[in-house]
Parts: structure tokens; C-alpha cells; sequence
């Protein structure tokens, strides 16, 4: 064995984190699959040019929710993991932080009514209730920072099922009663939120509900490291929703219409590195060191090896399914799809990299190799738009996941010690690891049927 190798495990991916993990994962697949139906029913009622509109209104919500929540998300589940302050602490902040966006977002409303009032207009859109939205979201995601800091999958998996259902009750119900346009969908999509954060606020228990706004001092310590890790947010959210703003310059509405189908539904094969990372990430920030190293290489292989095989099987059957689900219109958007496949796998192994260096302490490095990838993406994109339309944005894209990877595994070594081959690469022992999954499904299988 080489000094660099990692140290040798037994089978980190079984027991409790094993079944976390399974637990995540089937309420993502379900999530998705409710979230895939109202994909379908967007595209089809509003058609590539109306959901370009509305993919834009939702993008300019989550830029706004990107720089106005200030990383509280992230510093409220990194310190109650690891048991520094307590839930109640986390949402008190929280709350502080919902009012300024509130107060902001306003401003910015009041701004756009005066610089594009004529405009906004004249499609009827109902700008204004970003005001709620941006609060909304920043709430939602204190919420799950806090449940998932305290290991209670449950109740986040039930909030994360909780906004696709409430989103399809809604807009599906306005589509048969009301019938659906662009207006009619940005305030479904809007309020959307409000069931999944009262089921939220019951979740997490009336003993940690906010009872008054967050001291400076609590407010300092949670900012300060969480504004770390959401500028790695901010700076990747940037990366990936700069495109649509590129496509509408370089190509129209209906390219951002397209080009959303097709990165919506490679997204969907990210669901395991989603499931994973979740789970990896509460674990190793609240473990030590030589737990952290020890588990992450072989999450991260594994991870890998399972998108990919799923990206394959996506490449064979994408031109089949994807105009007859979401109609002829978005034949177009088959092969966008195709050109984001690679960067989608690469960056599954980035989300697992970048949760260890996270666990670490370090999450402004994330930042600064956001940063560097972006640097490098702009430029590429504007050029492969400006030539190939779409399919250059999805190109694009994918360069920057696959460069987001390699410069994540180089800290990541650099970090750990571990070796970069044991981390990205199938190794022989992991086949151990499959059939002691299988033998275990199948254990729980025969008692099932035995009882």
C-alpha cells in the first residue's frame, strides 16, 4: 500500500448512515417525480416562450435568495451539528435575516417598477411577490439546515416532499379549474411555499420556534462563517443561472425555455450525490477527522460509478422520451441535454469533495474554486452561445462542472492525504461493499416474508 493510499475500511456505507441514505434517497425519487410532473405541466400550458419567462422570474428569486439570506443556512446547521448553539439560536438568526431580505427585496421591487414598470407590464407579471418569496426561501432552508443538523431525515425528507406536492396541488389545480399563464403560474409557484413552511415550523417543535431576533453576537458568529460557504453558493448558483440571462441575450425567450427542460431533467441523475452528501456531510461535520477521511473517498467513487451508469443509460433513451413527454416543441432540447451529461457526473463527485472540505472548517476554499471556475465558464459560454446557441450553453456548462472537480480533488488531496485514484476511481474492494448491500435486501427480504 502507498503512503498516499487511504486507510483501509471495513464497509463505511452500512448501518444507520446506510440506511439514511436510502431513507434520503426514495424521498428525493418521489420529490422528483412530483417535480417532474410539473415540469411537464409548465412546458406544456405555457409553451418554450412563456416558460422561459417564468424560469427567469424564478431565477432572479433564487439570485436574490442566493445574496440576501447570507449564508445562514449553512452556519446554522454547521454550528448546531456541531452542538455550539442551539436549534432555537439558529432560527432566531434565521428570522433576522428573513426581515432585512424582506426589506431589501422591496427596495429592489420598487426599483424594477420605476426602471422596467412598462415592460413588466405588459406581461402582466406579478413581480411584486418576490417580497414574500425571498423571505420564504431563506425560512425554508433555516428550516432544513436545522432538522438536518440534528439527524432528523424524517422531517426533512417530509418538507422536501412537502413543496413539489403543494406546488402540483396548486398549479395543478389552477391549470384545471382557471386555467394557467405566465401570471397565474408565478403566483402558484409562489405560493407554493407557504404549506411547506407551516409544515415545516410543526416539525421542528414549538420549543425551537423564534421567539425574538438574534443578538449581534450570535448574529456575527453564524454570518461570518456561513457568508463562506454561500459565496461558494452564490458564485456556483451564478454559474449555472448566468446561462439563461446568456441564452435570452444571444438567443431568445424560447431558448431559455429549452435549454431549462434540458438541465432540469439531467439534474434529475444528480439525486444520488444529492441523497449522499446530505447524509456524508451532517456525519463527518459532527464527527472527527479520521472519520471524515476514512468515509469520503469511498462515498465519492462509489457516487461517481452510479451517475455515470445512469448518464449512459440517459444518453441511449433521452431522444425517445423526452419530445413525447414534453411535446415536439422541445425536440430541441434533446441535444442541450446530451452536452450536459458529462459535467452532470462530474460534478456528483464535486458535491461529495466540496461537503468534506465544508466539515473541515475551510468552506471559503469552495469559494475561491467557484470562483476560478467561473472566471473561466463566462468567457467559454459567451463564445460557445454566440456560435452553437443552446447546445454551446449546455457545452459550456458541462466544462465548468469538469473543471469545478479537478480543482475540488486537488484540495481535497492536499487536504486529507488520501490518494486522488482511491477517491475518483471503482476499486475491487468496493464490490464487497455491493454484496453485503445485496445480502442485507435480501435478509430483510426473507424476514419480511416470514413474518
Amino acid at each position: 500500500m502507498n503512503a498516499d493510499d487511504p486507510k483501509p475500511v471495513a464497509n463505511p456505507l452500512s448501518g444507520r448512515f446506510l440506511f439514511n441514505i436510502n431513507f434520503v434517497f426514495a424521498s428525493t425519487m418521489i420529490g422528483n417525480t412530483v417535480g417532474f410532473g410539473v415540469a411537464i405541466l409548465l412546458a406544456r400550458e405555457l409553451g418554450p416562450d412563456g416558460r422561459g419567462v417564468l424560469t427567469l422570474y424564478s431565477a432572479a428569486v433564487t439570485l436574490a435568495f442566493a445574496f440576501l439570506n447570507l449564508g445562514i443556512g449553512g452556519g446554522a446547521f454547521y454550528f448546531a451539528a456541531r452542538r455550539e448553539i442551539a436549534g432555537r439560536d439558529a432560527m432566531e438568526a434565521a428570522l433576522s435575516i428573513s426581515l432585512l431580505a424582506a426589506a431589501v427585496t422591496a427596495i429592489g421591487v420598487v426599483i424594477a417598477r420605476v426602471v422596467y414598470g412598462d415592460e413588466l407590464a405588459e406581461r402582466h407579471l406579478p413581480y411584486a411577490l418576490t417580497i414574500f418569496a425571498v423571505p420564504a426561501l431563506i425560512q425554508l432552508r433555516a428550516l432544513d439546515a436545522v432538522l438536518r443538523a440534528q439527524g432528523r431525515f424524517g422531517a426533512v425528507n417530509a418538507i422536501d416532499l412537502g413543496l413539489p406536492l403543494s406546488m402540483v396541488a396548486i398549479v395543478g389545480g389552477m391549470a384545471l379549474t382557471v386555467g394557467l399563464d405566465v401570471p397565474k403560474a408565478v403566483w402558484g409557484w409562489t405560493l407554493s411555499y407557504v404549506p411547506a413552511l407551516l409544515l415545516g415550523y410543526a416539525l421542528i417543535g414549538r420549543s425551537q420556534w423564534p421567539r425574538a431576533l438574534a443578538t449581534v453576537a450570535l448574529l456575527r458568529r453564524v454570518v461570518r462563517f456561513g457568508a463562506q460557504g454561500q459565496l461558494t453558493n452564490l458564485i456556483l448558483l451564478a454559474n449555472s443561472r448566468l446561462d439563461s440571462f446568456l441564452i435570452l441575450i444571444f438567443v431568445n425567450t424560447a431558448g431559455v425555455g429549452l435549454y431549462t427542460v434540458a438541465s432540469s431533467q439531467t439534474e434529475g441523475l444528480w439525486t444520488i450525490a444529492n441523497s449522499v452528501s446530505i447524509v456524508l456531510l451532517t456525519n463527518i461535520t459532527s464527527g472527527d477527522a479520521d472519520n471524515a477521511a476514512r468515509m469520503t473517498p469511498v462515498v465519492c467513487r462509489n457516487t461517481l460509478l452510479v451517475t455515470f451508469l445512469g448518464a449512459v443509460g440517459a444518453a441511449v433513451i433521452v431522444s425517445f422520451w423526452l419530445p413525447v413527454v414534453f411535446g415536439r416543441a422541445y425536440s430541441d432540447s434533446v441535444l442541450p441535454y446530451l452536452w450536459l451529461l458529462p459535467g452532470t457526473v462530474a460534478l456528483s463527485g464535486s458535491k461529495i469533495l466540496a461537503a468534506y472540505v465544508f466539515s473541515r472548517g475551510r468552506p471559503i476554499v469552495n469559494a475561491w474554486i467557484a470562483l476560478v471556475t467561473l472566471a473561466i465558464t463566462i468567457p467559454t459560454d459567451i463564445v460557445l452561445i454566440s456560435l452553437f446557441g443552446v447546445a454551446g450553453a449546455a457545452a459550456g456548462t458541462s466544462l465548468g462542472y469538469a473543471i469545478s472537480l479537478a480543482l475540488t480533488a486537488i484540495v481535497y488531496r492536499r487536504q486529507s492525504g488520501n490518494s486522488l485514484l482511491a477517491t475518483l476511481l471503482p476499486q475491487r474492494s468496493d464490490a464487497g461493499l455491493y454484496l453485503d448491500l445485496a445480502r442485507s435486501g435480501f435478509a430483510r427480504l426473507r424476514r419480511r416474508a416470514a413474518a
